[in-house]
Order: structure tokens, then C-alpha cells, then sequence
């Protein structure tokens, strides 16, 4: 082998040929984004071509039964009403371009199609987003507020109220599933109440403060149970159902300083009204481009609560990163 050459393929500093190996990126990989939960606790619903640009769910009213007396004629005649409550889609879309050379030079030959996936994933992820922040548009009283911190009887009582419609004259059952669906964060907490933790020393319950569990921490003397070492395994993902309430997760609530807001509510109160599936097309037809394309995605949708004031809680709690 003639002195100054090395073996092809060498890399190390101060042999030769460094400069001439060129780096090629053979792994390619998508971020990935929290899909979320908000559809699957939802009621979904079309708005068909034609149809206008409003969807309505129309609910009468009640009519009062009274006591009348024997042969007496009834007088007390009601009028019948009824209401509507509108959702009116809109659209959401995201673009990008890959220009000609990109796509000539760039070592990913699925380049296109990883793209096509990622413009998917924005969609998915607004869409979701939208639904998180519907959870705080529910009317009906807030549990918790500000710097609170989960507990198990906030969620079985605000499922205790939606099962009566929060309303004790005119009580109004719900005929879903109540979900309740929180901040991963919130429900880190939530889980370790459920055991509950005890500090063996003072018997006090120290879990459940901003950072979480403290040192010395072990679960209390007869709490342990089937589901209380679930919970030790497996974390949040153990809870289940809490108050009759099924407890989800998802990490695109939105948190404000440490706070973020849930909801527990029935999913007849959960609107999702889609106007137009995901669509997603490419643009190669536009010659000043010079070999690029365009891609577009897009989608028509709304979110809204039913009977907002009566069938759902929004659940305002600490969502600070545990730090135990």
C-alpha cells in the first residue's frame, strides 16, 4: 500500500482521505406527536354536502305534570318549546414545499411520502388540540382552581353531578359514558392518591403535593389491593374508572404557568362535527417550480359542547412536572 493511504472507509482524524467521505444519513425518522383521546370520548357527527353550514341538535323542553282532582277538568294547558344549538365547521390546513433540488439531492428517496405523514400528523394534532380546549368551555361549576391539586373525590364529584345534570330540581341524567379526561401530569398525581401513600412516620398522606410524592413515602398499612399495585406498576395508565367516570389521558391540554383544565363530562355533550375528511394532495403541475412540489393538507370541523351548563365539569387542577 503506497505511504499516505489508507484503508477506504477510515474516518479518524489526521489519516488521510477525511475530507473525502461524505456523510449520508441512511436513518431517517418522524417526530412523534401525542394523537390524543378527544374523538373516542366524543359525539361525532357529519354536516353532508348541501346541507348548509350549520349543524343543529334541537332539544324540546319539559312539560310539568300536576295533581287534579277527581271528575275535575284539566286546565293547566303548557306550550311545548324547544332550542337549538348551533356548530358551524371551519377550516384548518398546513403547506410546506420541497423544491426540485431538495428532492434531487436529499439521501431520503421516500422523502415525499415521510412528508405526506408529517402534513397528516399537524392535522391530527390541531384537531386534537381543539378538542382539549373544548374541555374548558364547559359552563356548569369548575372543580378545583389555580395551584389545586387532584384529588380522587374532585373527579367522583363532579361525576356525581353530571349524572344528575348538575341540576337537584330538574334532575337530567345523562344517556353516555362519562369521561373524564386530564393532563398526564394532573393524573400522575391523581394515581398516587389512589394507593394512597402514607408517611409511616407522622401517618400523614404527603403525596399529592406540586412535585409529588417525598421521600419516605410507602403505600398505607391495608391500602395495598389488586389495583393499588397496578397503580404502583403501572402508573396513571392503571387508573381506569374513578366515580363511575372513565378516566382518560392527554398530553394536548394546554397548561397554563402549572394549571391545566380537564373536564369530567357525558360524551352526548362532547359535539365533533366533521364537514370535510382529511385530505391531502400534491401540487406537481407548477413549472416555475422547477421540479417541486407542493403539498397541501386540509380538513373541516368543529367542536362544541351540548348542554354545556348541565352535562359536564371543568376540572381546573396542578399539572407541575412530578419530580417523585
Amino acid at each position: 500500500m503506497p505511504d499516505g493511504i489508507t484503508i477506504a472507509g477510515s474516518s479518524t482524524s489526521g489519516q488521510a482521505l477525511v475530507n473525502s467521505l461524505p456523510t449520508i444519513y441512511r436513518e431517517f425518522r418522524l417526530l412523534n406527536d401525542a394523537t390524543g383521546i378527544m374523538k373516542s370520548c366524543a359525539q361525532q357527527m357529519n354536516l353532508m354536502p348541501h346541507e348548509g353550514s350549520t349543524k343543529y341538535i334541537n332539544n324540546y323542553g319539559r312539560l310539568q305534570a300536576y295533581s287534579v282532582a277527581d271528575g275535575q277538568d284539566i286546565a293547566q294547558a303548557q306550550t311545548l318549546s324547544d332550542a337549538a344549538t348551533p356548530f358551524s365547521p371551519s377550516e384548518v390546513a398546513v403547506q410546506t414545499l420541497l423544491s426540485g433540488r431538495t428532492m434531487e439531492r436529499v439521501a431520503d428517496p421516500d422523502l415525499m411520502s415521510r412528508t405526506a405523514q408529517i402534513l397528516n400528523n399537524a392535522i391530527d394534532l390541531k384537531q386534537d388540540a381543539d378538542g382539549c380546549a373544548t374541555l374548558a368551555t364547559y359552563t356548569a361549576t369548575t372543580i378545583g382552581g389555580a395551584g389545586q391539586v387532584i384529588s380522587p373525590g374532585m373527579v367522583a364529584g363532579a361525576a356525581a353531578r353530571v349524572k344528575i345534570g348538575n341540576d337537584r330540581v330538574n334532575p337530567e341524567p345523562p344517556t353516555t359514558d362519562i369521561f373524564c379526561v386530564l393532563h398526564p401530569m394532573s393524573a400522575h398525581t391523581l394515581a398516587g392518591r389512589m394507593i394512597p401513600y402514607v408517611n409511616p412516620a407522622a401517618l400523614t398522606t404527603p403525596y399529592g403535593v406540586a412535585g409529588g410524592a417525598h421521600l419516605g413515602v410507602e403505600p398505607g398499612v391495608g391500602a395495598r389491593s389488586g389495583m393499588s399495585d397496578d397503580l404502583i406498576k403501572r402508573g396513571f395508565a392503571a387508573i381506569g374508572m374513578l366515580g363511575d367516570a372513565i378516566v382518560k389521558t392527554d398530553p394536548n391540554i394546554s397548561v397554563s404557568g402549572a394549571d391545566a383544565t380537564g373536564a369530567v363530562f357525558a360524551k352526548e355533550s362532547m359535539i365533533y362535527v366533521q364537514e370535510k375528511p382529511p385530505q391531502l394532495k400534491w401540487d406537481l403541475q407548477d413549472v416555475s417550480m422547477r421540479g417541486g412540489a407542493e403539498g397541501n393538507a386540509w380538513i373541516s370541523y368543529v367542536w362544541g359542547t351540548y348542554r354545556g351548563s348541565k352535562l359536564g365539569n371543568p376540572l381546573t387542577v396542578d399539572a407541575s412536572f412530578p419530580t417523585s
